[in-house]
């Protein structure tokens, strides 16, 4: 009506649902209803071995808590892609509550054993493969300041006409060859170097967290998190005639992990 030249009142407006920032508002807002008040300690952190998927917890108001159980994600969109197998929320929690408490009971009793296991090695071939990793990567680094010099001399002898330009290029090549070679070497023992600190630090703080803990009794969300990085349930295996099915529990920063197989009579209590 504005272009036929009448007046128009108490016209509104109101922002588009197209509009980005108010499209990015309703996303950060947006929060998925939960089918029971009660939280699940294992929300996030089960993943199928075989796939990779996280496994997802299928629960209703008409079956008992005892039967509450994870399932694959992909099994849930594509049954072709993942066996149909699940394992027991009960079951499940049994397991990791024996797994963490021996693992308590072994960090107060035999840490230095617990702190040899997370290692992976004896503690006296890190020690030895850490001493040379520092002593090469001194000499190395020796090496390329001693190249730079050289680099200098180098010019300026091609510069003042001591050496001709075909046997600057010969030298100065046969230099840049070596100090690329050195730098990716000191590259390599700075990441071995510091993935062993890393690696010492992260057990202290590891045993600095087991250490708050007695003896635990329940499965919380905050305790889960705190203790466990993640949990790959691996597809059952029926070959013996029994169900049997494995389970891997991955400690947080990338401690030694805990295995453990479920067989046929945990699954009918």
């Amino acid at each position: 009506m504005e272009y036929l030249g009448h007046t128009v009142n108490f016209k509104t407006h109101r922002k588009s649902y197209k509009i980005k920032k108010k499209v990015q508002t309703l996303r950060q807002n947006r929060r998925r209803m939960q089918k029971c008040e009660e939280l699940n300690p294992f929300s996030g952190m089960v993943y199928c071995a075989d796939y990779g998927a996280k496994m997802y917890l299928n629960r209703w108001h008409d079956i008992s808590k005892s039967q509450e159980h994870l399932k694959c994600g992909t099994y849930s969109k594509d049954s072709s892609e993942c066996s149909a197998y699940f394992i027991r929320t009960a079951v499940l929690q049994e397991l990791v509550l024996k797994e963490l408490n021996k693992l308590l009971k072994t960090v107060k009793e035999r840490e230095d054993e617990f702190i040899q296991l997370a290692m992976e090695k004896s503690e006296s071939d890190h020690a030895d493969n850490l001493k040379k990793a520092k002593q090469t990567l001194r000499k190395d680094k020796k090496r390329i300041e001693e190249l730079n010099k050289l680099f200098t001399r180098l010019y300026e002898d091609n510069v003042t006409g001591r050496i001709t330009d075909k046997r600057f290029t010969i030298m100065s090549k046969t230099y840049e060859d070596e100090q690329h070679k050195l730098k990716e070497e000191t590259k390599t023992l700075s990441a071995f170097i510091e993935a062993k600190k890393q690696k010492n630090e992260n057990i202290a703080q590891f045993i600095g967290i087991v250490r708050k803990y007695e003896y635990i009794k329940e499965l919380t969300p905050e305790l889960m998190h705190e203790l466990i990085d993640h949990i790959e349930v691996h597809a059952p295996d029926k070959s013996s005639g029994h169900r049997q099915q494995k389970v891997d529990i991955y400690f947080r920063f990338k401690i030694t992990a805990a295995s453990a197989v479920i067989s046929r009579k945990d699954y009918v209590k």
